[in-house]
């Protein structure tokens, strides 16, 4: 059991580590079989160390992911919160908790432990608890446009299967395909938006983090992206993106460490991407990649891309790069069913994201992307390449471009 892996366990060094394997004991569960109740004293840490697990509490039951069973109870000194049934046969190491507090070591990264999750709860409530910024009292949202300054995002560009990309796309999209592949492209932006507000109030700010999956798409003679996921973390782009944009947007949790991004949806794992480190690029170097990631020559891209950027200097033209999204937006009708659904409104969308400014671009060494969970998990993802850039957007305004509640010409 590599101890290291693990939250709490990480913090203490190879030795202690190994001094806490050889101290901890083995149980073992058969399925169906109750490893605690609610309300039990918390006397033991627990590390699921194969198998799998049913969580409960008021009256929900969950898989349970993480190795360490309810440890913010344990080393809390509170009853379990929760009750936790084995869902397979499976096998559990556990340690006295009073013993183990008196080991200094431990002790020691146990309180850091519960400070960060301390830290990481509150930051969380924070994003679930901030208020909507509304149009007068009549709750419309602000239309935008919006801008987004500071931002940290990570492109990670990707390979999947056609069938599942095809079967996304609304009537009117179609993929932009690299020639004689049978993959195609797929972006995951990863995105920590701290300083977000719409253009004419600056004062209506808020700040969220955000996971989006991007198509390349073909509609009529126009190239853009397509997005049929969206996970933010706070109630405020939820309702920017449903009733404005079109964007479907669910809440979920993306997380930022040093060398590691997780998104997790209903406090289920979906991805995760981690790297050994960064290598400083440029705004060339990137674009070269998202080039080659769709299919067109990359280097030829690139060298274009730096011609028209000394044009723009030499013109004096403002440093705005933009690229077009198109969204499926839906409303349900009143009259709609969850057998019958049937929209008030069924429309293809379109805004533009721009870039205002860069301030720094690097390529992540090493990356590595598992994707666990979601309605992406059986495209077979596979990882290109992955960028970190820090950023100033704008988002325009969105436009409805297609209607298909209204008939199209030879349709």
């Amino acid at each position: 059991m590599n101890l290291d892996q693990i939250p709490l366990f990480s913090d203490l060094n190879a030795d202690h580590q190994a001094a806490l394997l050889a101290q901890a004991e083995t149980r073992t569960l058969n399925a169906g079989e109750v490893l605690f109740y609610e309300g039990d004293p918390a006397d033991k840490l627990y590390l699921l160390v194969e198998g799998k697990c049913l969580v409960s509490h008021a009256g929900k039951a969950q898989a349970w992911t993480p190795p360490l069973i309810d440890p913010a109870a344990t080393l809390g000194g509170l009853p379990h919160w929760i009750k936790l049934e084995a869902q397979t046969d499976s096998t559990f190491l556990c340690w006295s908790i009073q013993q183990l507090w008196q080991q200094p070591e431990f002790s020691a990264a146990a309180r850091r432990w519960l400070a960060v999750s301390l830290h990481s709860t509150q930051t969380r409530l924070d994003e679930l608890e901030a208020p909507v910024h509304y149009a007068g009292s009549t709750a419309q949202p602000v239309p935008g446009p919006f801008m987004f300054d500071n931002v940290t995002l990570i492109f990670a560009f990707c390979d999947a299967d056609l069938d599942p990309l095809r079967a996304l796309l609304p009537e009117g999209l179609s993929l932009f395909r690299r020639t004689g592949r049978k993959r195609d492209s797929l972006l995951l932006a990863l995105a920590k938006f701290p300083d977000s507000y719409p253009r004419h109030d600056p004062a209506a700010r808020f700040g969220y983090t955000e996971t989006t999956v991007f198509i390349p798409v073909r509609y009529r003679h126009s190239i853009g992206l397509f997005v049929p996921y969206i996970y933010p973390s706070a109630y405020e782009p939820v309702v920017l993106g449903r009733e404005i944009y079109g964007f479907p947007k669910r809440l979920g949790q993306t997380t930022f460490a040093a060398q590691h991004i997780a998104l997790s949806v209903d406090n289920t794992p979906q991805l995760a991407l981690d790297w050994a480190g960064l290598d400083s690029s440029d705004e060339p170097r990137l674009v070269r990649a998202l080039m080659d990631w769709i299919g067109l020559e990359g280097r030829s891209a690139a060298l274009a891309f730096q011609m028209g950027d000394m044009l723009r200097r030499t013109m004096r033209l403002p440093p705005f790069r933009r690229i077009g999204v198109y969204n499926h937006k839906r409303v349900l009708a009143v009259e709609s069913t969850v057998e019958a659904p049937a929209y008030a409104l069924d429309q293809l969308t379109h805004a533009i994201f721009g870039v205002l400014r860069w301030y720094q671009i690097a390529q992540m060494r090493d990356p590595v992307l598992k994707v666990m969970a979601g309605p992406l998990k059986d495209a077979q993802i596979t990882l290109r390449e992955a960028y970190r850039a820090q950023l100033d957007m704008h988002l325009s305004t969105g436009r409805v471009i297609r209607d298909y509640g209204i008939k199209q010409p030879g349709k």
